[in-house]
């Protein structure tokens, strides 16, 4: 016993893991690294890595040197510098999906000026469907750990006539044993259920198998409402130090904060949508870039086809 307690003990010190992990602390220059690209901390000890990670300065050297370099223009116009912001950005929407190993094909890219920006577009976007004699009205469900801007959803949620629960983690698991999915009877009524990869608060990292268990209604409660489930996985802690497969884990809506990644540019961020979910989302407003026509005189309006200058959110 002695001699096991020993081993167990050893094989959790930092040496262990520095054996089975060789590739800590960037090949042995870690000291080095943080030098050349965090100089600015010294003396200072950074406690907020949760809320924004700090950014390198090689980041904000080559965002100045491709600024200056480059010409940038309206993405919304027809000329050489226009064409170089369209293909730059729908580059970076690439690579994004490609971080989470999806492609375009099963998943699209609107950037948003944060994770709760995300979070408010998922919210006022959604078919929320009031409850009838005939058919249920729809159920926005949410863990009591969560982000407060996913709690703040409850709020649009039940002014469009939802029914808003909320639900303690260890329901999840535990609660489905005890309900009986009864036969499904035809109902197409949208469900919404919204849950952190990670916490804000706590940092748990809750089970990312929780999506497909919900959208296939294993998982309560989804198991004691018939309806179509739809998931909404807010990545933003998540994502910024831990790997997000879209095609293992198919969230229907997730959010994610690029500042938690980078930490430059602030506020930027992105919800992810996916493809099959896109066609449920109702958007009543359209500005800037996203209109191919419109009339100011009538009620006109044809929106440019991609879902990121919202096609899919006709009024």
């Amino acid at each position: 016993m002695d001699n096991f307690t020993m081993d167990f003990n050893q094989l959790c010190t930092f040496d262990s893991f520095r054996r089975v992990w060789e590739h800590y602390g960037y090949d042995g220059n870690l000291q080095d690294f943080i030098k050349e690209e965090f100089a600015r901390i010294k003396g200072m000890t950074y406690l907020d890595h949760a809320g924004t990670t700090l950014y390198p300065e090689s980041l904000i050297k080559g965002f100045f040197q491709d600024m200056a370099s480059n010409v940038y223009g309206n993405p919304h116009s027809h000329s050489p510098s226009s064409r170089l912001t369209h293909d730059t950005v729908e580059r970076v929407r690439y690579r994004i999906l490609q971080h989470f190993n999806t492609s375009p094909e099963d998943y699209m890219v609107i950037f948003t000026s944060g994770c709760t920006a995300a979070l408010k577009l998922v919210a006022e976007s959604f078919p929320w469907k009031v409850a009838t004699t005939e058919e249920p009205g729809s159920q926005f469900c949410y863990l009591t750990d969560n982000h407060t801007s996913v709690v703040g959803i409850r709020v649009v949620a039940s002014s469009l006539g939802a029914e808003v629960i909320s639900i303690l983690p260890e329901e999840v698991e535990t609660r489905v044993k005890e309900m009986s999915q009864t036969g499904d009877k035809g109902y197409q009524v949208p469900h919404l259920f919204s849950y952190p990869a990670q916490s804000n608060f706590s940092g748990k990292k809750y089970p990312l198998w929780y999506v497909k268990g919900i959208q296939t209604r294993m998982l309560y409660p989804s198991c004691d409402r018939e309806g179509t489930w739809f998931v909404l996985l807010d990545a933003a802690s998540f994502v910024s130090c831990s790997f997000l497969d879209l095609q293992e884990h198919p969230a229907d809506f997730v959010s994610i904060s690029f500042y938690k990644i980078f930490g430059f540019p602030t506020g930027l961020g992105a919800l992810l949508v996916r493809n099959d979910a896109a066609s449920i989302l109702k958007k009543s407003y359209f500005g800037g870039g996203t209109a191919s026509a419109y009339l100011a005189k009538e009620d006109y309006f044809v929106a440019k086809p991609t879902i990121s200058s919202s096609n899919v959110f006709q009024p």
